[in-house]
């Protein structure tokens, strides 16, 4: 694991503290421990942890106010939040406040090591990413919607020009802008993403456009901020509807005239940095009531990509099952590659609070638990079966015209695949390979056309 990782272990029960405590010493972290928020947050004050894990629930200061308090230290400190059973909603909102991953009670050891181990590496790779070398991702699914966003992406990405991406959280709005951002003649340079709502003003401010030595209590020596640091490349603004409208003003200064002073500073910085934005607020209503600065609005949204919450794209659903099966697969060592068909079918049905984010913390979990190489319904959360519907007022009604489109291409699609099928004599696997799908959206489309 290289250097020394520095961990924060903060839970009211005493048994958890000391397993949690023992494992990840165990694996070279130098661990500390908490039995509240308040004790957390002295923690805090006494020196930098590169990880926190943290109960939700507990007296006093809860999760939430530990996870406040961190991101008020530092905006490179990750979090993980642990949730009470069935407690998926205030896991997505903890995530929409800044913390990088969640898990629920009860867990076994395995899973919450593996989230560390990726939150580590992720951190490892973000730190290449800042000079060129973060390894490509790629955007998965082969939903409408999701043709669509790459079509936007490769007509945008060369573009010098500010981008929006609007969708709910979990969407995967980062993976997008870092898609825009490789799509650019920038993409050998660096790709900074920062979190705006997870930070105090101050600490926002300083992260955006850096300090000068003695700019306030605490600053010891110069600090390069965010802006310096993405210089020739992109800078991801995620959640920026969270912005003061004072560091609003200053961010609309960088977009036209491309300088910036420090905090504490009076020397102009000039910087070349697009800046692509991120939001799950609508912003049109927020500049009605005055917390967003119409001029920056439109100097951000010179393009806009909007994303789909994950229940509205279920074509996405096989296909990113089978990218998270052979992801996690890789990363534990097993070989898992398939799921029950009533899995699937009632990953198809399910409404997903949590989007992309939630089914790939769901199939991480399946993994490491699954025993037999195949995700059964045991292998899932409990708390899958009990989360509601949301209110859900479904996409805009079709015209007659489009709906006769969808099912004249439904029609030849059902053909296809049936022709193929005979073909290969119901060999799945040999027809979803001439047809050039994942055998997983081959169970799906099977099912979907009822062909068998």
């Amino acid at each position: 694991m290289g250097e020394v990782r520095k961990m924060l272990v903060v839970d009211d029960e005493p048994g958890m503290r000391q397993l949690l405590q023992s494992a990840f010493e165990e694996r070279g972290f130098e661990v500390s421990v908490a039995s509240n928020g308040d004790r957390a947050v002295d923690r805090l004050a006494g020196g930098h942890f590169d990880l926190v894990i943290t109960d939700l629930k507990m007296p006093g200061r809860d999760g939430f106010g530990v996870l406040r308090a961190v991101k008020g230290v530092s905006a490179d400190t990750k979090v993980i939040i642990i949730t009470a059973y069935g407690s998926i909603e205030k896991a997505v909102e903890a995530m929409q406040m800044g913390a990088s991953d969640f898990i629920a009670k009860p867990f076994k050891l395995a899973e919450i090591e593996l989230k560390v181990d990726k939150l580590i590496r992720k951190s490892n790779g973000a730190a290449k990413a800042e000079v060129g070398e973060e390894a490509p991702k790629s955007i998965v699914g082969e939903s409408e919607e999701t043709r669509e966003v790459l079509r936007m992406i490769d007509k945008i990405g060369p573009s010098k020009s500010s981008v929006m991406i609007i969708g709910p959280s979990g969407t995967g709005k980062e993976l997008v802008a870092k898609a825009i951002h490789d799509a650019s003649p920038r993409k050998n340079k660096p790709f900074i993403a920062l979190n705006c709502a997870s930070l105090a003003h101050g600490i926002l401010e300083s992260e955006l456009f850096g300090h000068e030595k003695g700019a306030f209590t605490g600053a010891d020596s110069q600090f390069i901020g965010r802006f310096e640091r993405a210089h020739g490349g992109t800078l991801f603004l995620d959640e920026v509807g969270e912005i003061d409208p004072g560091i609003q003003t200053k961010l609309l200064r960088v977009l036209q005239e491309g300088e910036f002073e420090r905090v504490g500073g009076a020397t102009p910085v000039s910087v070349d940095v697009r800046i692509v934005a991120a939001t799950n607020r609508d912003l049109r209503n927020a500049i009605r009531v005055g917390e967003f600065r119409e001029d920056f609005f439109y100097r951000l949204n010179v393009f806009s990509i909007a994303l789909a919450p994950l229940r509205r794209r279920v074509d996405d659903i096989p296909v990113l099952v089978d990218h998270f099966l052979t992801k996690f697969s890789e990363e534990t060592g097993k070989e898992v590659s398939e799921i029950e068909n009533d899995v699937l079918n009632f990953f198809l049905q399910y409404p997903w609070p949590g989007n992309v984010r939630e089914l790939e913390n769901v199939i991480e979990r399946a993994v490491v638990l699954s025993e037999e190489g195949i995700i059964t319904r045991r292998d899932l959360p409990p708390e899958m079966y009990y989360v509601p519907d949301e209110e859900d007022d479904g996409p805009e009604p079709m015209s007659s015209d489009r709906r006769s489109l969808v099912e004249r291409t439904d029609k030849m699609e059902r053909e296809m695949i049936a022709a193929a099928l005979e073909d290969f004599h119901w060999n799945k696997t040999k027809t979803a390979k001439h047809l050039g799908l994942k055998r997983t959206t081959l169970q799906y489309k099977i099912r979907k056309y009822e062909l068998e």
